[in-house]
């Protein structure tokens, strides 16, 4: 398991610690998310892509500035986590979400093969079904990160609006995902896994 505190350093000579994000700073969500990862008993690599993952910028967070993101930025990134992990944290940054879901419901089925798609070209982010499985669980722990509702929050409430979606995938990623999600959603959208 990875020391997320060895790399606080790191975020921080990347201004993470600056950067707003909801009701705290992005450093504390991407703790968060880590954290969560930890607890879904991600890989250790995902752990990591999970700290750094808003180091880009998402589609839901920051996202004007994902067509010029340097080369500098990469690399820094790349010499605190290493080239592998910095690609992770990439394809993260600019995949489109549409094309998650849409490779999601593709992987559900017998040999199906994710379509994850660059939101900036459109073009495909080669990936195979365990690679694509890895940024699902990637997202799912940015999403419970979000956990609880943050009190005068503007933006989508994405468990309410996208519960659904989100409790599907908990169930395909199985156990620890599940126990993952009842732990930090609980009441109405406990996943029941006596039903599971």
């Amino acid at each position: 398991m990875i020391d997320a505190q060895e790399y606080r350093s790191e975020l921080m000579r990347l201004g993470m610690h600056k950067v707003a994000h909801q009701d705290v700073t992005l450093m504390d969500h991407m703790f968060r998310a880590c954290a969560i990862l930890q607890d879904m008993k991600a890989k250790e690599h995902i752990c990591l892509a999970g700290l750094f993952h808003g180091a880009y910028g998402t589609e839901g967070l920051h996202n004007d500035d994902v067509e010029s993101i340097p080369d500098w930025k990469r690399a820094k990134v790349r010499s605190a986590v290493g080239p592998e992990v910095e690609q992770i944290i990439f394809n993260f940054s600019v995949m489109s979400y549409a094309s998650l879901g849409k490779s999601f419901r593709k992987v559900m089925r017998p040999n199906g093969k994710p379509e994850i798609k660059d939101r900036r070209t459109g073009a495909d982010i080669p990936m195979d079904r365990e690679e694509f499985l890895d940024l699902l669980r990637m997202k799912l722990g940015d999403v419970l990160a979000h956990l609880p509702p943050q009190v005068g929050h503007s933006l989508v409430d994405v468990t309410t609006e996208y519960s659904g979606f989100w409790k599907m995938a908990a169930e395909y990623l199985g156990p620890d995902a599940i126990r993952t999600w009842n732990t930090f959603t609980g009441g109405e959208l406990c996943i029941d896994t006596e039903q599971s």
